[in-house]
């Protein structure tokens, strides 16, 4: 078949999309290095945060994991904690426990010797909250305990709050939440202690007031790169700004996070993270 010519100066259409494409380009470039230019430089180093443990080596979740975080230089150990049938507070992710254990059920339904019968990963078993602030304390490392899920667990936030201060570990850890009444009642609980209030993708807010006075606002990497300067943003008015990462974690991703002018970041593999940071 004879094909036609493209009439004399109409562009191809393929040629009209890499334009297109090189103009968009042009224009995010311009866009994030604005974003870069105009924040806030840091007061201190970036935070290295080992998001459940950094379960780059073992399971996450577990005290192998959080032992070789430690042991690789992380500067926060976070993890997400809950309670077991008869009282007890775990550490561990999803409200069942199928994903990361050889059991089947809600974690709530379980009793504490019950689910450390089970096998975590790697012959572990699941942890109590207890566990992981000894070990961290004994490193000197600090922790992010986020609540998890407390519209299941009546009184959680005060039990979180009495094993920290049972351990003396008040100063060093920060609770942290998506549920903005959970972070109001460790408000009402203990003024005195450090809050962060936890961000998906979207829902973003920098009022006047976190919920619980938070002091500390955790957006996602993903919304932080459709909106680079709430990072600045949220600095002006007194926050300071830990990032986690949905689906998009990798080197190139986290510089760009740390040259907005994130104060740490959340990562899974810390590895990463370090080599990033040059540490």
């Amino acid at each position: 078949m004879k094909q036609t010519a493209p009439a004399e100066g109409k562009m191809p259409r393929r040629q009209k999309v890499w334009n297109l494409i090189i103009v968009i380009g042009f224009l995010l470039v311009i866009y994030y290095s604005a974003a870069i230019i105009i924040g806030n430089p840091l007061e201190s180093p970036p935070q290295l945060i080992a998001h459940r443990g950094g379960p780059v080596d073992h399971p996450e979740n577990t005290l192998a994991a959080f032992r070789q975080a430690i042991e690789d230089g992380v500067n926060w150990l976070e993890f997400d904690v809950q309670m077991t049938k008869d009282g007890e507070l775990v550490v561990f992710h999803d409200e069942t426990i199928e994903r990361t254990t050889n059991g089947e059920g809600a974690l709530k339904d379980f009793t504490l010797v019950e689910l450390q019968d089970l096998d975590a990963g790697e012959g572990e078993v699941v942890p109590t909250f207890e566990e992981v602030i000894e070990l961290a304390k004994n490193a000197g490392v600090d922790i992010l305990p986020e609540v998890k899920s407390p519209h299941l667990y009546l009184g959680i936030e005060q039990a979180m709050v009495d094993v920290v201060i049972a351990a003396d570990y008040v100063e060093h850890t920060i609770f942290q939440s998506f549920d903005a009444e959970s972070l109001d009642k460790f408000h009402q609980i203990n003024p005195d202690i450090q809050l962060c209030m936890l961000y998906g993708l979207g829902g973003f807010s920098l009022g006047d007031e976190q919920p619980g006075n938070a002091i500390f606002v955790c957006p996602m990497a993903e919304m932080v790169l459709l909106f680079p300067w709430m990072i600045q943003q949220a600095h002006n008015q007194g926050y300071q700004v830990f990032v986690w990462f949905g689906k998009i974690e990798n080197p190139f991703i986290m510089r760009l996070m740390l040259a907005f002018g994130a104060d740490g970041l959340m990562v899974d593999n810390h590895l990463e993270l370090a080599e990033v940071l040059d540490r």
